[in-house]
């Protein structure tokens, strides 16, 4: 079953012409809550039209990449929808990205416009991260039109806010650009995009030294997040806590299932258990989705949260070990159940589910079962062989939330793309006689710091351009806060003097925060296989600290 194939989700459509239509029938009602803001079906219609008008008078044509760089924030909304209206692919990066990424993933997505903010510039100045990595912006003397040396196919840097930088479009600008193009053409730009046409590429890392970018469509994102609104029964008018980042499937996934329900989504640009408590009373949040317990039990062991107060809250999606999703179930108001699911990027977000009426047991141990639209089988990852029940295996799925390639890497999508559609996760479980999914680890060389997926090839590749670095490995180190932390292993060349600090330093603002290293391990003999390093006895050699036990 090709995601073309998977049954439909009733009135699919593009993600756009669903927010015109929303717009059209409720436009008064509230889709996004920020602390500082509501944003309305109606304005966000507005305001998208207005920036893809923008965008259009800037050149971009639909097909095109459009990219954002921004965190949980209105300005996101605005510029993803406004991309859409044109007709455009959101390259959705990570706001967390540093030099090196940032660099990578602009120029591999092929982005002709990139939207960021100076919302947050206390906590992140992007317009100085952005000219830092490319120093010839301030120099550029038409900003529609600039000329990069390191982005030689990125035409304009917009930048939402109040601030003015040299080499940056403001949204004013962008706006009075569009002025005169007319309503027509945002309509064309819209009419020329289908269902399955790409929507949003997402960058995940990979087993490669570089993140992949995975395709998703209009087709997948809704029909894997109508799961979500079938099982918890959304409704309009309800509000979902949902602190995941808008540029996950965590967070652009269910943005699409509020938007078909008339729902409503309440965020904060960072993370404040104590902001998070007063948006829950003011709005009586029905749907609580944090996805990881370091959000889910901070929030439900807060001094101000107690089940009578918060009796509105329904359910709760939080990725655990059972006895984890038992104490959060139990510090739950009466009624309100904790849901579980197994996910990843290449599925949209979704693959499987659990349902709202299972029993404790299945919800805590087990990752659901798959909707109608999704297939999942468990493969003999040495044989090939399909697994029968209780058997472990490769999880595999196909479907309607499946990616529909990794972009400009047909290798890497011929490797997870298997012949029938089928995609492989990398990931170890098992599925019962009654197709209920237990995930029970990892086959592939990656980690999951804090709910980020890193993988170790990405890094090793960063710290192998030391000149003093041989080689390196970086394995998981258990972390009892993030769950595991990356912990390299490293060689020197001979005569090689580099210390732990000295490649920790060379790793910050260059790659991610959660990616650097934790600690650097020096070694002179490796674990060998016949050809492979052993990283399985790199963990005997971790310091104590990193140590599952210890942690």
């Amino acid at each position: 079953m090709s995601a073309a194939d998977a049954p439909p989700v009733p009135g699919l459509k593009t993600i756009a012409a669903l927010l015109r239509e929303k717009a059209a029938a409720i436009p008064d009602d509230i889709y996004g809550i920020f602390p500082d803001r509501e944003i309305s079906f109606g304005e966000l219609d507005a305001e998208a039209r207005r920036i893809a008008k923008g965008l259009i008078a800037l050149g971009v044509r639909p097909g095109d990449h459009v990219a954002t760089l921004m965190p949980n924030h209105a300005h996101w909304v605005f510029a993803y929808f406004g991309a859409l209206y044109a007709g455009a692919t959101v390259v959705a990066l990570n706001a967390r990205y540093k030099r090196h990424e940032l660099d990578y993933t602009i120029n591999h997505s092929r982005s002709r416009v990139l939207m960021t903010t100076d919302a947050i510039e206390d906590y992140v100045d992007f317009a100085g991260l952005l000219t830092d990595l490319y120093p010839d912006v301030a120099a550029q003397k038409d900003v529609t039109s600039i000329q990069l040396k390191g982005a030689p196919e990125l035409r304009s840097l917009v930048l939402f806010g109040q601030a003015r930088t040299d080499g940056f479009l403001s949204l004013q600008s962008l706006v009075d650009a569009g002025a005169a193009v007319p309503d027509s053409d945002v309509d064309a730009a819209m009419a020329a995009v289908g269902p399955e046409d790409p929507a949003a590429i997402i960058y995940t890392s990979g087993t490669t030294s570089n993140p992949k970018g995975c395709v998703l469509t209009h087709g997948s994102l809704q029909r894997s997040w109508y799961t979500f609104a079938e099982i918890v029964d959304l409704k309009r008018g309800q509000r979902v806590w949902m602190p995941m980042p808008f540029f996950h499937t965590g967070g652009i996934g269910p943005m699409t299932a509020y938007l078909a329900r008339g729902a409503a989504f309440v965020t904060q640009p960072h993370f404040n258990p104590d902001g998070v408590i007063a948006l829950m009373e003011k709005y009586r949040i029905d749907h609580l989705y944090p996805g990881f317990p370091q959000m889910s039990l901070t929030v439900l062991q807060h001094p101000r949260f107690s089940k009578e107060r918060f009796s509105h809250v329904r359910s709760l999606l939080n990725v655990g070990p059972p006895a984890m999703q038992r104490q959060i179930e139990n510090l739950l108001p009466d009624g309100a159940v904790v849901l579980n699911l197994f996910g990843m990027t290449e599925g949209s977000g979704i693959v499987t589910f659990t349902p709202m009426d299972a029993s404790f047991d299945l919800r805590a141990t087990s990752s659901g079962k798959a909707p109608a639209h999704t297939e999942v089988r468990i493969v003999d990852p040495e044989s090939g062989e399909v697994c029968g029940p209780d058997r472990s295996g490769e999880i595999q799925f196909r479907g309607g939330g499946a990616l529909k390639e990794y972009y400009r890497d047909p290798e890497a999508t011929a490797a997870t793309i298997l012949p029938g559609g089928w995609v492989r996760t990398g990931d170890r479980g098992k599925m019962d006689g009654d197709g209920y999914l237990y995930f029970l680890g990892r086959l592939k060389d990656m980690l999951k710091v804090g709910g980020e997926n890193v993988a170790a090839a990405e890094i090793e590749f960063f710290l192998n351009q030391h000149p003093d670095v041989k080689m390196v490995q970086v394995i998981g180190g258990a972390d009892a806060r993030l769950g595991e932390v990356p912990v390299a292993f490293v060689e020197r060349v001979p005569g090689g003097t580099v210390t732990a600090e000295e490649l920790i330093e060379m790793c910050r603002g260059e790659i991610a925060k959660w990616k650097i290293p934790r600690d650097v391990v020096f070694v002179t003999e490796w674990p060998m296989s016949t050809t492979k390093v052993q990283k399985f006895r790199l963990r005997d050699m971790l310091p104590e600290r990193f140590r599952s036990d210890a942690a």
